[in-house]
């Protein structure tokens, strides 16, 4: 019973060893802890495309758009629309915050709206989804940042 403790605790040991030289090979430690997400996760410029139906009428329209993160929880967008063929422009500025499980809001139209939204690609891309007001429906929204850091 003692010796087969004994190489239970040598062959433990062993993997620790290996386990921290890997590390030490790779310039990695070998347990890192999760890094997270935080307004500074989303920080330039993003364009994006979204086919959205607007309610009650369900009428389509589309969206092209470009919005700037400034990495601690403010941002500025320039929007396109395409309402059946009349092309409107509009700007919008608000907040957003950004949870540490990369899930995070942004407040829209003054503080009258919010688009609900998940980062992911560390960052370099985001999903979003109105939630209010229940005035449209995005059909599809994937933004994707003009210049990621290489």
């Amino acid at each position: 019973m003692k010796r087969g403790m004994v190489a239970l605790a040598v062959v433990a040991t062993m993997f620790v060893v290996a386990g921290i030289f890997a590390g030490a090979r790779t310039g990695r430690a070998l347990a890192q802890p999760a890094r997270g997400c935080s307004n500074a996760s989303l920080q330039g410029g993003y364009g994006f495309f979204a086919d959205e139906i607007l309610l009650p009428a369900g009428t389509r329209r589309s969206n092209l758009g470009r919005i700037a993160f400034d990495g601690a929880g403010k941002y500025t967008v320039a929007l396109t629309f395409d309402d059946a063929g009349k092309v409107t422009h509009a700007t919008d500025a608000g907040t957003y915050s950004v949870n540490p499980d990369c899930t995070g809001k942004l407040i829209t139209n003054g503080g009258a709206g919010t688009i609900e939204i998940v980062l992911v690609d560390g960052g370099n891309e985001f999903y979003q989804l109105r939630t209010s007001p229940a005035t449209a429906l995005f059909r599809f929204n994937v933004a994707t940042k003009q210049l990621p850091e290489k």
